[in-house]
């Protein structure tokens, strides 16, 4: 602990001053906040950079950069751990090294056998204000005058303490074989079938059976023999498997193959956080839904108000919209090869990031071809490589409504749903301005902005009832982000670029 026993002790690696100084330093600020501890950042949006400005107990700290852990308790308090299916928490996670428990020597799970893999972010307040052209966002830990407990905390109409959001990218758990599956779909392509060594071969896609394991199922259409539902044997090469099922010769020119799925609410597949495995993906918003709360009372797919949290925490922490800058462009230069390589199928598996623990970073898997994951706080892929849907919110002609009650999660509705009281702009491109609104980051205006200017992140809208997904994916390069809203997609949008999150 420090001096005054309120933060834990930071070890600074800057290079302008001996640990005891700063330490010394923050200690006294420490104690001059001590009964009014809070903390933000003013940003005026007029301006195309730059424009932000520390509060409260950071104020004066440079822009740009995360702070010592001691000046944003709410931030360093989050932390991987196991969650049972009851959401209660079985042990955390080594600060440094997600493998290990948090005593830094035993083991950890982080396959599914102990529980799932997940985030905790403790409960904080916000104060929101809009003035001339500047917002200011202030949090605390505590409910100081003027400050509110955040949206995400009020899940189900009940205050609580904490909530989780998923370290990885969901995978699915089907039921039925009681394995994690890796998530696959390929759209229609030539496909050959030889019963010789029950093989299927697609050679026009360079990694299309890269990321299927011994075991998992898979279910054919398309053809005109070989329809139906068969199990990897074998990872002959990165376009070439062999299942244990007979096949029948032939070359099939629209065959579809995909992971077995049972979208079914209650008794279907659920939605998983583990580590090592590829993600889920096509699915829509409510298959997502249904498989997240599947896993139990408590569980579903995250929600508008937990990812707004986060990127508050993201925004207030960095001081600067522009998180591909802050963080690491994440898996998001995929451009002109992803639909050769793989269809635009996950890229890799989950886990990437367990070698950063708790930090932020932007990492590479080191094969020189995949590139990067990055990990806010130990969520891994926050944006990049597949879009996320996000639920708890629907967009009608551009004016969204919320909800933070699972049990009223629903497409297409205003039924127990609230209006932000907005009317979203009508046009995609960069963000320039955002809403005068205390609940999230959605777009007012986008007319002249960039990759590298104002929000830095890209917005799509479209007419009539609208469902959301959130961060971008390998194909979007620097309009990804963390403030990259996607609300062009009708309920029943499916592809293979996207995926869902689990949370509680």
């Amino acid at each position: 602990m420090s001096r005054l026993g309120i933060f834990p002790k930071h070890e600074s690696t800057h290079v302008d001053g001996g640990t005891d100084e700063i330490d010394s330093a923050l200690d006294v600020r420490a104690l001059t906040n001590v009964f009014q501890m809070s903390y933000g950042v003013s940003w005026d949006e007029s301006q195309a950079t730059g424009g932000y400005t520390r509060t409260g107990i950071l104020a004066g700290y440079p822009v740009s950069c995360s702070p010592p852990a001691p000046l944003i308790p709410i931030q360093a308090a989050m932390r991987r751990c196991i969650l049972n299916d009851a959401g209660e928490v079985q042990y955390y996670l080594d600060p440094t090294d997600s493998t290990l428990k948090s005593d830094g020597v035993t083991a950890s799970d982080l396959t599914g056998g102990d529980g799932q893999v997940m985030v905790q972010i403790r409960k904080f307040y916000h104060r929101y204000s809009y003035a001339g052209t500047t917002h200011t966002h202030d949090i605390s830990l505590y409910p100081l005058d003027g400050f509110t407990v955040h949206n995400m905390f009020i899940k189900n109409g009940v205050e609580v303490d904490y909530r989780y959001m998923s370290a990885y990218e969901g995978v699915l758990y089907d039921v039925s074989e009681s394995i994690y599956a890796n998530g696959i779909y390929q759209t229609a392509v030539s496909c050959v079938f030889a019963n010789a060594d029950k093989s299927f071969t697609i050679a026009t896609r360079s990694h299309w059976a890269s990321k299927l394991a011994v075991g998992d199922k898979i279910v054919v259409s398309g053809t005109t023999n070989n329809n139906g539902t068969f199990t990897v044997a074998t990872l002959e090469s990165d376009t070439k498997i062999t299942v244990d099922e007979a096949v029948t010769d032939e070359t099939a020119a629209s065959t579809v193959i995909q992971t077995e799925k049972d979208w079914t609410a209650t008794t279907g597949d659920k939605l998983c956080s583990v580590s090592g495995k590829a993600p889920i993906n096509y699915g829509t918003r409510a298959n997502f839904r249904a498989a997240a709360k599947n896993r139990g009372t408590g569980w579903r797919q995250q929600d508008f108000d937990l990812a707004s949290g986060i990127q508050l925490l993201y925004l207030v922490e960095y001081a600067d919209w522009n998180s591909q800058s802050m963080i690491g462009n994440g898996l998001t230069d995929w451009a002109s090869a992803w639909s050769a390589w793989n269809d635009s199928n996950p890229i890799n598996f989950t886990g990437l990031t367990n070698a950063l623990g708790n930090a932020t970073g932007n990492l590479s898997n080191g094969d020189g071809v995949v590139g990067s994951y990055m990990s806010y706080r130990g969520i891994e892929n926050f944006f990049g490589h597949l879009w996320k849907w996000v639920d708890g919110i629907n967009i009608n002609a551009n004016v969204p409504y919320v909800s933070n009650t699972d049990t009223e999660f629903a497409d297409d509705t205003t039924t127990n749903y609230t209006a932000l009281g907005v009317t979203l702009h009508n046009g995609n491109g960069y963000v320039v301005t955002l809403e005068q609104i205390a609940r999230g980051f959605l777009c007012a205006s986008v007319a002249g902005g960039s990759g590298s200017t104002y929000v830095t992140d890209y917005y799509y809208q479209s007419t009539v009832w609208r469902v959301a997904k959130l961060g971008g994916a390998a194909d979007l390069a620097l309009a990804a982000g963390v403030a990259a809203w996607y609300l062009t997609h009708a309920a029943s949008a499916l592809h293979q670029d996207r995926s869902g999150r689990l949370a509680f």
